[in-house]
């Protein structure tokens, strides 16, 4: 029994130990952004949105790294007309732009991951921004 209560103590400040160990994204941080067309509007929605990170364009400035692939899709001219006639004038623009985020740190650790798919470029990196802001507010201590 009292192997087993050590073995649990043992357990619990080595998990404990590691929680507090986890790597964390400091408010001001210095993140690098790619000047890529997405990389430009991520950069415009992080100030819009009060992202609290310092974007620099310089890599060997940065402490952490946001790395992105981007595409955009138009629907074809038949799956259009379909949609026009099924839905009507509620059948949504026919496109869509999808971006795949990821924040690492120095040492290459993954950070924080976020994926989005919204209309055009513009809401797709607000949402980025909005969801990257709410990630680091809601960090613990």
């Amino acid at each position: 029994m009292r192997i087993l209560i050590t073995v649990i103590a043992l357990l619990i400040t080595v998990v404990g130990a590691s929680a507090q160990t986890a790597p964390r994204i400091q408010p001001n941080s210095v993140v690098y952004v790619e000047a890529s067309d997405f990389g430009q509007a991520l950069q415009a929605a992080m100030v819009k949105k009060k992202v609290p990170l310092v974007v620099t364009t310089n890599r060997e400035k940065a402490s952490l790294y946001l790395e992105e692939t981007s595409k955009a899709d138009k629907e074809g001219t038949g799956e259009r007309v379909a949609k026009v006639l099924a839905f009507g004038v509620f059948a949504g623009s026919g496109k869509s732009y999808e971006a795949s985020v990821t924040l690492t740190n120095t040492d290459g650790v993954l950070l924080w991951a976020h994926n989005s798919k919204k209309s055009d470029i513009r809401r797709a990196a607000e949402d980025v921004a909005e969801r990257l802001e709410e990630h680091i507010k809601k960090q613990p201590k």
